[in-house]
């Protein structure tokens, strides 16, 4: 009980002090409670936001990342790595049976399209991909219909453009 006492005393007796100690207290921990907060708010986005536009169990695999733009300068950093086969596909497909979507791509870019007396500047980007793709990438093609497993199979030819190159 002294113990006690005694404390009630100096508390009393430093009012300014134990006040300001009482602050810092409460300050800190409503800012441990506001940045947890944040970082979880943050977190929900960034998985809503990859769920939306890749769907929910969905996988895609390529050489260049998806979420970074890649200019020049820094295509140098990813064009060592091995490029992805259609095996590397069909093995992570074999490997993720509950996916909704398995997809592959593998693009390249400054292209020129040409058809008859007709061509592009030498910008076009071009893409090789599997039908999971226009899943995961959440792609709606305006005329015409994506390709089907069967016709990759029977390795037809198809293509599909995009409006620009369609336009020209």
């Amino acid at each position: 009980m002294e113990i006690i006492k005694v404390a009630i005393e100096s508390i009393w007796a430093n009012k300014l002090r134990s006040g300001l100690t009482i602050l810092g207290i409460l300050v800190g921990i409503f800012s441990i409670i506001s940045i947890s907060t944040v970082i979880a708010a943050l977190q929900n986005s960034i998985e809503e936001g990859v769920s939306m536009s890749l769907g929910q169990n969905t996988f895609q695999i390529q050489k260049y990342p998806a979420t970074v733009t890649i200019g020049p300068r820094h295509r140098g950093r990813y064009r060592n790595r091995k490029n992805i086969t259609l095996a590397d596909y069909k093995r992570l497909k074999e490997k993720l049976p509950e996916a909704r979507s398995v997809a592959a791509e593998i693009w390249t870019y400054g292209k020129i399209v040409k058809y008859k007396n007709e061509e592009t500047n030498p910008n076009v980007q071009v893409a090789g991909c599997t039908v999971g793709a226009f899943i995961n990438n959440d792609w709606t093609i305006a005329a015409g219909r994506a390709f089907n497993e069967r016709e990759i199979k029977r390795r037809e030819r198809k293509v599909i453009l995009g409006a620009d190159v369609a336009k020209k």
